[in-house]
């Protein structure tokens, strides 16, 4: 009889620590709320994975357009959001922004047009312009000249190879990435120095506002390093392999 009860309280706990282990692994898996799932946006998650991996997380993507990204994040129905500005949570409340920014990207002019369609700096104001539908910094540069808005950095350069555009506004990163792979042969060149230089930087959901110090003391460390420009690296390199 004896004998009997400890099997069965073996069982119990065996059952209770399988249990615990599973719940602990579901608890360790996050989903991120993303603009957006072109080549620039996969290279800036590949990097952010490997960071969510160095303090023993997990991550998926779920991929909304515009303002919808955020949105999800704040409603709690992601646990993140993959980048943004600085400064968002007083509009999205239930968003805890990190210390530290994972990417800095340089928003700039593209055209396909020769070097004269273009003689000044601030031309391309006057031209049919297109940018990425909520990209608040495209938004906001554009403000009052009528620009255009597509789903993804992908129709807008699709957009201007087809003429429907003069010129586009998109990053060094997602844009340049995006003309390196898609449309290599098309004439597709920058116009200007970079219009601005913006750090982004990923949103917790409150929720999970304890896994900020640890996530803030990685990136920190990664851009002090240098490991985050090698991280970036490997991420080209991945994002190139894959779509071949």
């Amino acid at each position: 009889m004896a004998q009997s009860f400890r099997s069965f309280c073996l069982s119990v706990l065996a059952v209770c620590f399988f249990h615990t282990s599973a719940l602990a692994d579901e608890e360790k898996k996050l989903v991120i709320s993303r603009l957006g799932h072109g080549d620039g946006d996969l290279a800036i998650s590949y990097v952010l994975e490997k960071i969510y991996a160095r303090i023993g997380y997990q991550i998926s993507f779920a991929d909304y357009q515009g303002r919808e990204s955020l949105e999800k994040a704040n409603a709690g129905v992601t646990d993140a959001e993959n980048m943004r500005r600085p400064g968002l949570a007083s509009d999205y409340p239930n968003l805890v922004q990190l210390s530290f920014p994972h990417v800095d990207l340089r928003f700039r002019v593209y055209t396909n047009h020769d070097a004269d369609f273009l003689p000044t700096m601030d031309s391309w104001k006057e031209k049919r312009i297109g940018i990425e539908k909520g990209v608040l910094i495209s938004e906001e540069m554009t403000q009052g000249l009528n620009p255009k808005m597509f789903n993804s950095v992908g129709e807008l350069f699709e957009q201007l190879d087809a003429g429907n555009v003069d010129v586009v506004i998109a990053t060094d990163l997602i844009g340049g990435l995006e003309v390196l792979k898609n449309f290599p042969n098309r004439n597709i060149r920058t116009h200007g120095p970079a219009l601005k230089i913006v750090s982004l930087f990923h949103y917790l959901h409150k929720r999970h506002a304890d896994l900020a110090p640890a996530l803030n003391k990685e990136i920190e460390a990664l851009r002090k390093s240098g490991e985050l420009d090698k991280l970036y690296i490997d991420a080209f390199k991945y994002v190139r392999t894959k779509s071949n």
